[in-house]
């Protein structure tokens, strides 16, 4: 197999791809990327909101510094070792956004706060209790934001619940309960533009309402933290929200093209693959499989029709990625008349529908500015997960 190794051509969706780049390989044009981010700081700077960005979405210190320098706060994790990580990259403001439950968890957190302003998510008096008493032997006090469930189903206590939850941990040692967050999930689930507008608006309330309800049982919060990109430009303006969390808006994937929040010419990303077998006109194979892509579909939007399957082949209509194995991309013919050709070595370009997925699957991410590579990051290593 020949694999073609020239420099590629930019035409408006498609990257200018320096010679040499081995696939499959995760680009990321610095001009898009840089754009992404100013828009975000500029709105939250314009509603006055905090921007705290899920660094999750692409685990590489160097992009959480590019976020830090254009207008967020701090930054988000899911993990501990996430956590660890950027804090040793010089990070010094993070929130944990997901349930620490364990002594060896509230341990290293103990550890961490030593450098850097944390703040830690909870949903149960018991995953709260053991970071309290870690802290308290420490002789520290952990900031801590009572994780609701805002309709997605998966973590977060219910909104009825959360006063009662929240005077509870708010009167144990080594703590100190500052705000209630979300991840409003559920606003994936949008059908249309109108819809994903409603249901963020939706969960905004409900995050403000019970954040009002806690406040006259008699605390005092100062933080309402929502969690999802395709939400942010519409919960970023709602009164009493004080702080939103997206990750993949920095560099946008098919996903956020399907819910009208993207456009490919405002995807920072693209996976540069090779078609390494074409044996009939309608089928082919690229070296991208679900080690790259991950197995996520899209969100139930009117726009998926349009695009279905593993990503957007750009610039070639018709062809769709029909189906993953852990190497290979399936490529099928989807269009009208007869297949437009490939060529076995070709390398094509691919909007994921998920870009965190692509993050973890390949390690790494070539970034590119006007056709040039001007550096390659690995994403943080083993452990980051746990």
């Amino acid at each position: 197999m020949t694999t073609d190794t020239r420099p590629q051509t930019a035409t408006p969706d498609l990257f200018a791809v320096p010679a040499g780049l081995e696939t499959p390989n995760l680009l990321l044009d610095l001009d898009v990327l840089e754009r992404n981010l100013d828009e975000m700081a500029g709105l939250c700077q314009l509603h006055q909101v905090g921007l705290r960005p899920h660094a999750k979405t692409h685990r590489v210190p160097r992009l959480a510094s590019m976020q830090l320098d254009r207008g967020a706060d701090g930054i988000c994790v899911a993990k501990l070792g996430e956590a660890e990580a950027f804090a040793a990259a010089g990070v010094t403001r993070m929130t944990v956004a997901y349930p620490l439950v364990g002594r060896d968890k509230a341990e290293r957190a103990v550890r961490l706060a030593q450098g850097c302003e944390l703040t830690v998510g909870a949903d149960s008096v018991a995953g709260a209790r053991t970071l309290g008493e870690a802290f308290a032997a420490a002789g520290r006090l952990l900031d801590v934001l009572l994780i609701v469930d805002s309709g997605l189903g998966r973590c977060g206590v219910a909104p009825a619940d959360a006063a009662r939850i929240a005077w509870d941990i708010a009167e144990l040692p080594g703590v100190r309960l500052t705000g209630v967050m979300t991840y409003e999930g559920s606003v994936y689930a949008a059908t249309d533009r109108a819809d994903l507008t409603r249901r963020s608006q939706e969960a905004a309330g409900v995050m403000v309402g019970t954040a009002a309800a806690i406040r006259s049982a008699g605390l005092t919060l100062s933080t309402v933290s929502l969690g999802a990109s395709a939400s942010a430009r519409t919960v970023v303006a709602e009164p009493g929200v004080t702080e939103i969390r997206p990750g993949i808006y920095a560099f946008n994937d098919l996903g956020q093209i399907a819910l009208g929040n993207a456009t490919v010419a405002t995807c920072a990303v693209r996976v540069l693959a090779t078609v390494v077998s074409h044996p009939e006109p309608h089928r082919a194979c690229i070296d991208a499989g679900s080690k790259t892509f991950g197995q996520d579909g899209l969100p139930a939007s009117a726009h998926v029709d349009a695009y279905g399957g593993h990503g957007l082949l750009v610039g070639l209509p018709g062809w769709r990625i029909d189906r993953l194995s852990e190497e290979h991309g399936w490529l099928r013919w989807a269009g009208p008349g007869q297949p437009s050709p490939l060529t076995v070595g070709q390398r094509v370009q691919v909007v994921p529908n998920h870009v965190c997925m692509v993050f973890a699957g390949l390690g790494e991410v070539t970034a590119v500015r006007g056709g040039e590579v001007e550096a390659v990051w690995p994403t943080i290593g083993p452990g980051a997960s746990r």
